[in-house]
């Protein structure tokens, strides 16, 4: 081996194992389930944690979620941070308000609870608190293992392991379906993980059912195929399409519609390829690791573009056709 290489994984090991001893689980890390996504006659109960002021994505994925209700039952929504130009401080309050936004374009307003998530984790196994950590924390309490929460992630990692870090007794009944879109299989890099490393490891270290969403950058539409299948759909398919002009690059041809995929896959499984992968350790330069310590984790590689975008056009349709304009 490499001694360059030699080092990570020595690095990588005493990191995994300082994890260990500084954290108490039912379980140990190679012990965890591998998730297996249930049928898709079959409801969820899901809550979902957006950044969803950060993008555009995060807008029609939680759009697709609250028109299937065949399948989703939604307990809530966490509003997460992000970090860039237009986040930082404000960012969680900014995620809570868009996702608010959304609900009333969609005559949902005050179906379900908006909670505010938490700033970055400070240290490695500290928890960040916030309201959306308890809730997290109380709907997943109110579960079973048969009938285990999920939670979809489309932001940083920071609110899933808070609560892992804060009551380990969810560890069997929550399963983390977290959107990280990484460099498989050389390196967790993506702007979820930047924005908390933290919590991402966590994600991967703990003894927690885990599916990474790996997939979507392909995920593209077009202006002109927006303004056909999505505009003309009441409130929410206006402001779905509008919002295309709110920063440069939104209506780009190239602009990726990346958290559609997450909801599209849970939504229909067949629409997805998955596979069933060891669970790497993730050091601080964000390196993957495979040193057999974290088990198995379920990862999705692909979805189908076209079947993704047609199931939320197929249910703008079916909910506001009667109100299409144009």
């Amino acid at each position: 081996m490499p001694k360059a290489n030699r080092y990570a994984v020595q690095n990588a090991a005493c990191a995994n194992e300082e994890a260990r001893t500084t954290m108490k689980y039912p379980i140990e890390p190679q012990d965890r389930q591998v998730p297996v996504i249930p049928l898709k006659d079959q409801p969820l109960r899901v809550i979902i944690d957006s950044d969803a002021k950060n993008e555009i994505d995060d807008q029609w994925a939680i759009a697709l979620a609250i028109l299937s209700p065949e399948r989703f039952a939604i307990e809530g929504f966490v509003a997460a941070h992000f970090d860039n130009a237009w986040g930082g401080p404000d960012s969680v309050e900014k995620s809570a308000r868009e996702i608010e936004r959304v609900l009333d374009k969609a005559g949902m307003a005050g179906n379900w609870p908006v909670l505010r998530g938490s700033h970055p984790m400070r240290y490695q196994f500290e928890p960040s608190e916030s309201k959306g950590v308890d809730f997290i924390i109380d709907r997943a309490m109110a579960g079973t293992p048969e009938n285990p929460l999920w939670v979809v992630g489309l932001g940083a990692a920071t609110d899933m392991a808070s609560a892992l870090l804060k009551e380990p007794r969810i560890l069997d009944r929550v399963v983390a379906f977290w959107h990280f879109r990484t460099r498989w299989p050389e390196k967790c890099y993506n702007f979820n993980v930047f924005g908390d490393v933290r919590a991402a490891r966590i994600l991967f270290h703990s003894p927690l059912s885990f599916v990474l969403f790996d997939t979507g950058t392909y995920l593209r539409c077009p202006m002109s195929e927006s303004e056909q299948y999505v505009k003309p759909y009441g409130e929410l398919g206006a402001y779905l399409h509008a919002y295309r002009h709110e920063r440069p690059g939104f209506a780009s041809p190239l602009k990726g519609f990346f958290d559609l995929g997450d909801i599209a896959a849970l939504l229909d499984p067949d629409l997805a390829g998955w596979e069933v992968v060891d669970g790497p350790e993730v050091d601080w330069d964000l390196d993957y690791q495979f040193t057999g310590a974290q088990g198995q984790i379920l990862r999705c590689y692909h979805v189908d573009r076209d079947r993704t975008f047609r199931l939320l056009y197929e249910r703008l349709e079916r909910a506001y056709g009667a109100l299409r304009n144009g």
